[in-house]
């Protein structure tokens, strides 16, 4: 490009695109020209396969080859779905996925004890259940005890019950098991009554009758019937029903328990119990509610709850 200098500098430009693409176009002559894909050799397989495929297609049309897959033939005869494996299954017309969603539900449930378990797999259509279903064999290994026969003799006994007594089975049930519950006028000594006892108020039930003795006990007492709700929600009306009897309480010695001890108990949190363990730790121990107030974290509804529970000694 040198030796031109009547060349302007556009015009060597493009003088150099040209022979770019003129290097580039000997290149690729030359990759096809020496390309195995043009031997004869290569030629002929090609033709050979161009040839079968279209005498596969032929013989395909015609009905007489066994080129192309043929589709598995349903077959239908007993089974037991506990024990069948994966050829029968699929022998009896399953898709793969159903046969590994039985094998998961062995694995998960166990085993099909009855026949209408087997409804469980997934995609199952009416047309395979009605083929199906009545061949299902479960074995007696994997049945339920209780036959349909004992089962209807359990259901002719409770009618002959419920002839005798003159009443539903479902009221006799009620009659004999209902919670009895006490009369408006009647209280429960909510400091010394059980779970139980707990029970006959009117508005408590299981849990609520745990919750209130569990409570008791963290507390180390009851001072007020109102301390009752504090347990867990219950409806105001429950406490017409509530007693109260004068009781021993429980209290806490704040000057020896730890930090874990003293958050144990429901009207102290962590902060109070950590303020506690540090004036201790600094000033040595405490011997009055007057100087528990005077803690960070203390207010004087925080004193009025504690008074009756905690010791100095």
């Amino acid at each position: 490009m040198k030796r031109l200098p009547t060349l302007t500098p556009g015009q060597r430009r493009a003088l150099l695109v040209i022979e770019w693409v003129l290097l580039i176009g000997v290149i690729a002559f030359s990759i096809w020209k020496w390309s195995p894909s043009d031997s004869p050799v290569n030629g002929e397989n090609k033709e050979q396969k161009a040839s079968s495929l279209r005498g596969g297609i032929k013989e395909a049309e015609a009905g007489g080859g066994s080129s192309l897959p043929k589709e598995q033939p349903v077959e239908t005869f007993p089974f037991d779905p506990n024990t069948a494996d994966s050829a029968t299954l699929r022998r009896l017309g399953l898709s793969p996925w159903q046969v590994r969603s039985i094998y998961h539900y062995r694995a998960k449930h166990g085993r099909y004890h009855k026949p209408d378990d087997f409804k469980r797999v997934p995609g199952l259509t009416n047309e395979q259940w009605e083929r199906l279903m009545p061949h299902i064999r479960i074995a007696s290994d994997f049945q339920y005890v209780e036959s349909k026969q004992s089962y209807q003799e359990s259901v002719d006994e409770m009618e002959e019950i419920e002839e005798k007594l003159g009443m539903s089975y479902a009221a006799l049930h009620d009659t004999l098991y209902r919670q009895v519950k006490i009369r408006p006028g009647q209280t429960i000594d909510i400091n010394t009554a059980d779970t139980a006892q707990l029970k006959m108020i009117p508005g408590i039930a299981s849990k609520r009758a745990a919750r209130i003795v569990a409570y008791r006990r963290s507390l180390g007492g009851f001072v007020s019937v109102e301390q009752a709700m504090e347990a867990i929600e219950m409806p105001d009306s429950v406490l017409k029903y509530m007693t109260l009897s004068p009781v021993e309480i429980t209290k806490i010695n704040i000057n020896k328990l730890s930090v874990q001890q003293l958050m144990k108990h429901p009207y102290l949190n962590f902060y109070q119990a950590k303020a506690i363990d540090e004036h201790r730790r600094n000033k040595g121990d405490l011997h009055s509610l007057d100087e528990v107030s005077l803690l960070k974290g203390f207010r004087n509804t925080d004193i009025d709850r504690l008074r009756p529970y905690l010791s100095f000694e």
